[in-house]
């Protein structure tokens, strides 16, 4: 309970005040009044003495007197009866009695003043108490007044000042000639208040910059202490995390949404092996709850205070960002290619079939169909028709990229796709069957987007498989979706890879023969058929090959979602299958 200081000082010296007196008072009314009872006692004794003397003198005085007007003959005229007629005839000693009792009344008397007199005393010693209290009450509102009031306006800004307004300023007396020890405190309070306040709005405002300048770093950015809060982030991180922004939030929880901190034995923590194992750099993927199938590259250092690792700073990088990015440089590199064909063979390839056609209609136009050299000759011309149409296939892959989705022809697309790699299979002696149903099977979207997907699918299993494999293409109903399955006689791929090969930058395996390929050729394609609603799966086997399938719904209806669980950071592994 608060008390003022006020009180407190003049409740103490009032106490003190009355305790005194009180105990002054009845030291001297006990001291003083027992010293004058005692000596009225002893004087009433001493009187009652005499009184007892005198009664008795008087008695024996009025006996003598009897006894002598009884016997008058009684001679007491003589020395030796001298005494005898003093009693007798003395009027003096006849009066010592009555003279006795008015002293006893006298000092009786003058004890009764000695008690008024304690009495007065004690009036006297209350009404200096009474006054000695103004006296207190008056020096306490000065002290109010002089002291604690200053002191108070002071108590209340420093209280203000806590809960961070720094605005306040203890307010100075005008009149400067009188100053003391308290306004110069006030004074002396108010400029460390200016510097405070200059001081955190320089803080302040270097906060809002160091803010400013992690929030425009495109990557997610976060600190974390020893015990697990993240004391700073930038905005790109909270995207990344689906929270809003907080300050001591906790990371397994905001990335995870788990109550305790990740198992290291089964989670790769960045925190547990910079600060618990003292590693300088860790890079890991993980994938965040609020996006579970977004691959997030996480590098992640100490970050040194007092020359002690306190502290972890982590870069979160999201890949499907490196993934788009790697999906327009190759449409850029498709279209430069195209555009580069188009330009260098087109305008020769549509010379050459006008002459061609000059050519039949001049000498073979008379000539029976039936004939086999204007059947040779047709053929030669309808080759060359199909070579005409090759640069608009290749220009197909880069069209519309912002264009508005279309209905896109499953199989008619795939086989576009396959005349323009037809080269490549042949090449390697590979046999490409492509068996496609009578039902015609249609999905929305960018035309563009699609070619690519099966484009990469095609040219991994034209990789994956040995000279003179095949690679069988076909599509199938499935209920409510349909299906577009991809089998090689491949190599295949390990069973502990197949959980990784659509992680981003996961290549290995048969792309060491010659080295190429990113890594994000599956990851663009199973980016792709997402976004048409549709999903990508793999099933597979070393050395027999692998069948991939895409499932898309039919007639706009997305197909049931798979529930897909939270990878706990997955080891960096390699696969067998190259992702271009």
């Amino acid at each position: 309970m608060f008390s003022s200081l006020n009180r407190k000082i003049v409740y103490s010296i009032l106490s003190l005040f009355l305790i005194s007196t009180l105990a002054f008072a009845f030291t001297f009314y006990v001291a003083y009044s027992s010293k004058i009872e005692k000596d009225q006692l002893a004087s009433i004794q001493r009187n009652q003495q005499y009184a007892d003397l005198l009664y008795r003198n008087a008695n024996l005085i009025r006996e003598i007197r009897l006894l002598l007007e009884h016997y008058p003959d009684i001679d007491i005229s003589s020395d030796d009866y001298k005494y005898l007629k003093i009693l007798a005839y003395d009027t003096a000693q006849s009066n010592l009695i009555v003279n006795e009792q008015a002293s006893i009344a006298e000092r009786s008397r003058n004890f009764d003043e000695q008690y008024r007199t304690i009495s007065i005393g004690i009036k006297i010693i209350a009404l200096g108490a009474v006054l000695l209290s103004l006296f207190i009450i008056f020096l306490g509102w000065r002290i109010n007044r002089w002291i604690l009031v200053p002191i108070n306006k002071m108590s209340q800004i420093s209280e203000e000042i806590g809960r961070g307004n720094f605005s306040l300023r203890v307010p100075l007396r005008t009149d400067i000639k009188h100053t003391d020890e308290l306004d110069n405190l006030a004074a002396t309070l108010n400029i460390m208040l200016d510097n405070l306040q200059n001081t955190m709005h320089e803080i302040r405002n270097n906060e809002k910059f160091l803010q400013a300048l992690i929030d425009s770093i495109p990557d997610g950015i976060r600190v974390i202490d020893q015990n697990y809060r993240i004391i700073a982030a930038n905005k790109n991180y909270y995207r990344q995390a689906g929270v809003s922004p907080k300050k001591f939030g906790l990371c397994y929880h905001d990335s995870f949404k788990t109550q305790y901190p990740c198992d290291p034995n089964h989670t790769r923590c960045p925190l547990h092996e910079i600060i618990t194992a003292g590693k300088t750099s860790v890079n890991t993927i993980q994938q965040f709850s609020h996006h579970p199938n977004r691959h997030l590259a996480i590098n992640a250092a100490p970050l040194f205070l007092d020359n002690q690792r306190r502290y972890i700073i982590e870069s979160i990088r999201d890949l499907s960002d490196d993934i788009d990015f790697s999906h327009q440089q190759k449409l850029s590199s498709l279209g430069f290619l195209s555009s580069s064909i188009a330009h260098e063979i087109k305008n020769q390839l549509g010379a050459l079939r006008m002459i061609m056609e000059h050519f039949i209609d001049k000498y073979y136009a008379a000539v029976s169909d039936d004939s086999d050299e204007k059947k040779t000759i047709m053929l030669l011309h309808d080759e060359l028709v199909k070579a005409v149409d090759v640069p608009e296939r290749l220009l197909k892959l880069t069209r519309g990229g912002n264009a508005p989705d279309t209905p896109i022809d499953c199989a008619a697309g795939i086989n576009d796709v396959l005349s323009i790699l037809d080269f490549e299979a042949k090449s390697k002696g590979i046999t490409i069957t492509f068996r496609p149903t009578e039902e015609n099977f249609q999905i929305t979207g960018s035309e563009t987007d699609f070619r690519i997907a099966v484009i990469n699918i095609i040219l991994n299993a034209i990789k994956a498989t040995p000279v003179n494999g095949s690679i069988d293409i076909n599509i199938t109903p499935a209920g409510k979706n349909f299906q577009i399955n991809f089998a090689d006689t491949g190599c295949g791929i390990a069973k502990e890879d197949i959980p990784y090969i659509f992680n981003p930058f996961f290549s290995e395996g048969r792309q060491k023969k010659d080295g190429r390929g990113s890594g994000l050729g599956l990851a663009i394609t199973k980016s792709i058929i997402e976004k048409f609603g549709g999903s990508v799966s793999v099933i597979s086997a070393p050395g027999k090959g692998s069948c991939f399938t895409l499932t898309f719904p039919r007639d706009g209806e997305p197909p049931a979602p798979k529930r897909r669980k939270r990878t706990k950071n997955l080891p960096k592994k390699n696969s067998g299958i190259i992702n271009d």
